[in-house]
């Protein structure tokens, strides 16, 4: 999907969002802000609002003279998550559709998105999200996919959500041998690294690789080998989050096998999928 003017504020609170996290004192938000307004003005509309976001976050964290900004907030919503693994294996084994809940319950995870949300709560997402189903729901076409086996990839999205991923991971490995964990190649916000994933029991379960780089969402042209060739033969592909959405909707690339799973955070997203802001929905690709 492309870029909007709609977006351009939510890269100033991505920005802000940053340098709240990094504890950079409010008096110097606005000479940072005001030396990011040229890499804005430069930006290609036609591109999704996950790259261009990505440059923006680029040129910030230069001017901040920081490579991650959220590394003690990602190991603190690591922590957190943590402490809910043992509800979470509970409330999906005692489930009449396990499959379904570790889908719902990784939607739920989804919520610890301290670039868009800060103020999350991950108690009452849980609650919410096993409250309510899928508002855009293609589980059964999901389920028919899944069943006939091959090569799975999931592309997770943030830390701490990992860990609710990894409840997600069990589940699936009933369905295939063949599964793979996707994360980014290094930091950007507060999205899954290798270091996020290492704790969490998914790289006994999966094989865990990067995309190669540490761009919002995946950019195909960018991207590894690796992840390129794993995507190629994929029967199957669960890309979570809003930025894997922007980025893969719709393409050749992601192609009919891939699902999308996200939480509408924003307006923009919203409007795409024809939802309600804060609806969750598990999708397949549309080729365009």
């Amino acid at each position: 999907m492309q870029s909007t003017v709609d977006c351009v504020p939510c890269y100033i609170k991505q920005v802000i969002s940053t340098l709240r996290t990094a504890g950079i004192e409010e008096r110097e938000y606005y000479s940072i802000i005001n030396d990011l307004f040229p890499t804005i003005a430069e930006l290609d509309p036609s591109k999704t609002p996950a790259e261009n976001t990505s440059l923006v976050l680029f040129e910030a964290y230069r001017l901040m003279g920081q490579e991650d900004p959220f590394r003690d907030a990602k190991a603190a919503s690591n922590q957190l998550a943590r402490t809910f693994l043992p509800a979470l294996e509970r409330i999906i084994s005692f489930s009449e559709d396990p499959l379904f809940t570790a889908l719902k319950t990784s939607v739920a995870g989804n919520v610890i998105d301290m670039g868009i949300n800060p103020n999350f709560d991950v108690g009452e997402s849980i609650s919410q999200e096993l409250d309510r189903g899928f508002q855009r729901n293609d589980m059964e076409t999901f389920r028919k996919l899944l069943n006939k086996g091959g090569p799975l990839v999931v592309i997770g999205d943030n830390s701490g959500e990992v860990f609710f991923d990894y409840m997600l991971m069990a589940n699936l490995r009933n369905f295939t041998e063949e599964l793979f964990y996707v994360v980014k190649g290094g930091p950007i916000l507060n999205d899954a690294t290798m270091d996020d994933v290492e704790d969490t029991g998914i790289p006994l379960l999966a094989n865990v690789l990067s995309t190669g780089n540490n761009y919002l969402g995946v950019i195909p042209e960018i991207s590894s080998t690796d992840f390129c060739s794993v995507m190629e033969s994929a029967n199957m592909v669960l890309a979570k989050g809003q930025a894997n959405y922007e980025t893969l909707e719709g393409t050749s690339f992601a192609g009919d096998k891939t699902f999308f799973m996200l939480q509408a955070k924003c307006s923009v997203i919203a409007t795409h999928l024809g939802v309600d802001l804060g609806d969750s929905v598990l999708v397949r690709n549309k080729m365009r």
